[in-house]
């Protein structure tokens, strides 16, 4: 191949992108839709009996036509799967980045704030896949773009691959790299979700300590054995991203997070450490302060009091007045009591009764406030899968972005969701952790542990961070 060669008679070379053992990505020109694409040439081993070589193609071809039905922002796009002279091509989106690998070729390493950034892109368009039923088998630095415009972007899902299973090569002759294989893949077993996640933390891992978990070697069966055994070097570079990294790097596939339970993590270190919520101000020695209070109950509140006050000041003129009455006839007081009891401001519907204290009565004390964190996060998984637009609304400007995605990203993954239950919900302040069971549509039930950060804004705890601190399989 070289520049100015057209293929399938339309798709003209302009410019040689990269390559690897697994072939060659040229950039080039649609000639009949006039648009730029990616075309990749899978290299095909050469030597090999035509019967291995035609299952090379068959099974490239279908591997190409299941990415092509994958459809998120942070996939590079595979528009056709073709076949020119024997080769498999595939015609792909064309993203002006440079891969992660590159990355760390020329600068060594990433600071870990900007590797979660990356890696929770990445895990989001991974398991965007995981929703769809799609295993990509090889995340590798290689494998994850990153855009001059610093989109993300994962490539080449399941095809990579496609040659060791044909030739059996992992028995020691790699056509790439092993060192983001997870453990129970070195070890000849198949690759699963759980799989990805390990590849996706052994790239990152790479991204933050300059050399993958089970360290470097030119032995290619040195590294499986290492691998296999789950030999990882605890991360020294990793700061914020170091519990992130061993969770996913976690030797047992079932105490590694779902992918989507990863992203989350990552966009959390990626977003910084949440706002303090601003301390309450000090109460003052006058009339009780009301918790919290919007414009609207501060007027309600000053009504009461005036009303308090005008009211003993007609009793009192009454009294003066009937001084000789009997007590049985002095009935404004309790026209007083009455009046009082009504004009007290009524509770805030928009607010959960069980959060706010009664505002009739006269405390000096600092008023808790407007909404339970704890509560919040319960109502919130309350409303899941079946109400996602209300549930968008229960997150922060930032965590609606990352680590949730956007509106269309957010709808998706709870598309994916059957049902979903929190419990064993308790909190520390704004810091509230919780037990979530998720059922998938595709029939997989995972058990988490969530910790949340909530801030207030506007009167309400809205969620703003999220950490996963285990994910198991819930038979």
């Amino acid at each position: 191949m070289d520049v100015d060669q057209v293929v399938a008679g339309r798709y003209r070379l302009t410019e040689r992108l990269g390559g690897g053992g697994m072939g060659v990505v040229w950039k080039a020109h649609d000639e009949r839709l006039r648009r730029t694409v990616a075309v990749k040439e899978v290299i095909l081993p050469p030597a090999l009996e035509e019967s291995r070589l035609e299952e090379i193609r068959r099974r490239t071809m279908r591997e190409g036509r299941i990415a092509a039905k994958l459809h998120h922002p942070q996939l590079i796009t595979v528009y056709d799967v073709i076949e020119d002279d024997g080769k498999p091509y595939l015609i792909m989106e064309y993203l002006p980045s440079s891969s992660l690998a590159r990355l760390l070729d020329e600068h060594g390493t990433l600071d870990p704030v900007e590797v979660a950034r990356i890696g929770s892109q990445a895990a989001g368009a991974l398991a965007a896949a995981h929703t769809a039923g799609v295993v990509h088998r090889d995340v590798t630095a290689g494998n994850i773009l990153v855009g001059d415009n610093d989109t993300v972007k994962i490539t080449d899902f399941g095809v990579s691959r496609v040659v060791e299973d044909v030739t059996g090569s992992t028995t020691g002759t790699f056509v790439g790299t092993p060192s983001y294989l997870a453990p129970e893949v070195a070890q000849g077993k198949k690759a699963t979700f759980a799989s990805d996640v390990y590849s996706l933390g052994a790239a990152l891992y790479t991204a933050v300590e300059g050399a993958p978990p089970a360290g470097r070697t030119d032995n290619a069966v040195a590294m499986l054995h290492r691998i296999a055994s789950g030999e990882v070097m605890p991360p020294k570079q990793a700061g914020p991203l170091t519990g992130v990294l061993t969770r996913l790097l976690s030797t047992d596939p079932e105490q590694r997070p779902t992918m989507a339970a990863a992203r989350a993590a990552l966009a959390a270190v990626a977003a910084g450490p949440a706002p303090t919520p601003a301390p309450a101000p000090e109460a003052t020695p006058v009339a009780a302060p009301a918790p919290a209070p919007t414009r609207r109950r501060r007027a309600g509140i000053l009504l009461a009091v005036t009303c308090v006050l005008v009211a003993a000041a007609v009793a009192t003129t009454l009294l003066l007045i009937n001084k000789k009455d009997t007590p049985g006839t002095g009935t404004a007081a309790g026209s007083t009591t009455e009046s009082t009891a009504n004009d007290t401001p009524t509770e805030d519907p928009t607010r959960p009764s069980s959060s706010e204290p009664p505002t009739t009565s006269v405390s000096s004390s600092t008023p808790a406030p407007p909404a339970d964190p704890a509560a919040a996060v319960s109502d919130y998984y309350a409303l899941m899968p079946g109400n996602p637009d209300e549930g968008f609304t229960r997150l922060t400007a930032t965590f609606q972005q990352r680590p949730a995605g956007g509106a269309d990203s957010y709808r998706a993954f709870w598309g994916g969701i059957q049902s979903v239950a929190a419990s064993e919900v308790s909190a520390q302040g704004a810091v509230v952790e919780v037990t979530v069971r998720y059922v998938f549509k595709d029939g997989r039930r995972i058990r988490e542990r969530h910790s949340y950060q909530l801030v207030q804004q506007n009167g309400e705890w809205l969620i703003n961070a999220v950490s996963v601190l285990s994910s198991t399989s819930d038979s």
